[in-house]
């Protein structure tokens, strides 16, 4: 097979029931003849795998280009992406989550906008579907400085509807930190859009993420999740120039109100991560987000939450 244009990484575990759609849907792609497809089993404990199989026989045309990987045992999600990565041998990569699926021209309208353009990271918007409802959820401003947009969350990391230039990741050696599942995807689009040269927002829904759980994963934090967040925020300090200090410190107030959400039963060390930071000055924070952090400062996690109770029932 001559190199391919897109390689598409899905990472499997626990998806018996939504695979197939998922499979389906790409494998039936406009250009799906050009790419691969290479499925990780993160040691996935149902019958994902023999769903995956039994999908495969109706495409025999894909035999060569469906690349299947596994796992001796459950290593995360960024351990799953960053095996499929090192197999890739696309022009372009895009990471598909597999409960999700996708529009018939999803990779052709990517990478056709790619081609045209000359970008090295191509972004569309995607359907939200919950479980009565479809929301089209627009990805962005398209234009300006992406990175503070990332972490400012005015666009979000999901890697689901960006398309990149796969050289750009092998030549900055940008690749996912096995253990760091909590926001991978912020962590690695922030050091993509460190070093693109040029970013283009294709402004047309092509991906369906499914809200199997309206409850939010960030809203279920335990210990091990807000030291996987804390383990993001050293590696986004370590890695970014000074000039994204302030806007660092706007997504490290996005998770400070992640932890205090999910307080009960935490330890007052994770509750107090950052504050000493997140006190000092920051053009993003407003007086009323000070004064949420100066009460975090005086341990008054009480009263906060039960501030952020009372947000939550008004909204």
């Amino acid at each position: 097979m001559t190199k391919p244009l897109i390689s598409i990484l899905i990472p499997v575990y626990r998806v018996e029931r939504y695979i197939e759609q998922c499979l389906r849907s790409l494998l039936s792609n406009t250009i799906i003849n050009d790419c691969e497809v290479i499925l990780v089993d993160d040691c996935s404990p149902d019958k994902s795998m023999e769903v995956v199989i039994r999908v495969l026989k109706d495409f025999p045309a894909m035999k060569d280009k469906v690349l299947l990987h596994s796992h001796d045992s459950n290593r995360g999600l960024a351990a799953a992406r960053s095996t499929g990565l090192l197999q890739a041998q696309g022009c372009y990569l895009i990471c598909v989550d597999s409960d999700d699926w996708v529009e018939p021209d999803y990779l052709e309208r990517l990478y056709n906008e790619a081609e045209r353009t000359g970008a090295d990271v191509v972004f569309c918007d995607l359907f939200q579907a919950r479980a009565h409802s479809t929301t089209v959820i627009q990805e962005g401003k398209g234009s300006g400085d992406f990175l503070t947009q990332l972490l400012r969350e005015e666009i979000h990391g999901w890697l689901h509807v960006k398309l990149i230039r796969r050289a750009l990741l092998v030549e900055n050696g940008i690749t996912w930190v096995e253990g760091l599942d909590m926001c991978e995807d912020v962590l690695i689009m922030a050091k993509v859009f460190r070093h693109a040269k040029k970013v283009v927002h294709l402004s047309l829904p092509l991906y369906h993420y499914r809200c199997t759980n309206d409850n939010s994963l960030t809203q279920k934090l335990n210990t091990q999740k807000i030291l996987q967040l804390q383990g993001v925020v050293r590696e986004l300090e370590t890695y970014l120039p000074t000039e994204y200090d302030d806007s660092l410190k706007s997504f490290k107030s996005k998770t400070k109100v992640w932890i205090l959400k999910s307080a009960n039963g935490l330890s007052t060390e994770l509750l107090s991560l950052y504050n000493s930071d997140l006190l000092s000055r920051c053009r993003y924070n407003s007086l009323a987000s000070r004064l949420f952090f100066f009460l975090c400062e005086r341990n008054w996690y009480g009263l906060v939450r039960l501030i952020l109770r009372l947000k939550g029932r008004k909204d």
